[in-house]
């Protein structure tokens, strides 16, 4: 039991074939504000001893405490299959996490935030691995970032999925939901490919072999307000690999 002042957290993964807990010690898992992209902070212990979040998974368990006035939780995670799952409205009583391990399809979700003027690159701490093959990537824009630019990509090419999308409206931004795009190429170079003015999406696999391809991204602009929502990563899982 928790000291009074925390909520303990234990989720296993579960194989939903076999019923039976998965053994995964390089995962990664991030805790969420239910229904905002805010990251909640998260302890090691109930002494408040500070724990990275995102944070990895060991032995297929994800383990934290939190301050006892969170009483739900959104956990995005990404096994060490590659296999991305975003779980709502968790409560600490829920302790299993299903995994399908015959997803091929699957998208990440990764909160971002912008804070003010042009800022650094920042590592999501979610990785793209050498079975996946990135098709697409979103955004989801829960509160604006006045005058605010994303661009999200790789550790090697940190525009590579979305080049300069503006995120000072709600919503999903029109340009990265157009098949094609007659303007500005808003489609990163990783992701797209120049037919004459237009731009087709493709297939792709990570841009630096050796890298880990940490996903990125950066507001390239000053921001009068500070914004933060969801980016969106789709792939298909390659089994072979």
């Amino acid at each position: 039991m928790a000291k009074p002042g925390f909520t303990e957290w234990w989720f296993q993964l579960i194989d939903q074939r076999t019923n039976l807990p998965i053994d995964d010690d390089t995962g990664v898992y991030n805790v969420l504000t239910v229904n905002d992209p805010s990251e909640l902070t998260i302890y090691s212990d109930d002494d408040a001893t500070s724990k990275t979040n995102p944070g990895t998974i060991t032995n297929g368990e994800m383990r934290f405490w939190t301050a006892d006035t969170v009483t739900t939780l959104d956990l995005s995670l990404v096994t060490a299959n590659s296999i991305a799952l975003f779980v709502e409205d968790l409560a600490p009583s829920n302790h299993r996490v299903v995994i399908n391990p015959d997803a091929f399809v699957c998208q990440m979700v990764i909160p971002y935030v912008v804070v003010g003027a042009s800022e650094a690159i920042v590592d999501t701490g979610f990785d793209i691995s050498a079975n996946m093959l990135v098709k697409d990537c979103y955004v989801h824009v829960t509160t604006l970032g006045t005058g605010a630019n994303l661009d999200i990509g790789t550790s090697t090419d940190s525009d590579g999925f979305v080049d300069g999308i503006t995120v000072d409206a709600t919503g999903y931004p029109v340009a990265l939901i157009e098949e094609v795009l007659t303007s500005a190429t808003k489609i990163g170079a990783l992701i797209s490919i120049a037919l004459t003015a237009d731009y087709a999406r493709k297939l792709h696999k990570r841009a630096n072999a050796t890298s880990g391809a940490n996903i990125v991204y950066t507001n390239t602009t000053s921001s009068s307000t500070a914004g933060e929502g969801y980016i969106y990563v789709t792939y298909q899982r390659i089994p072979t690999t």
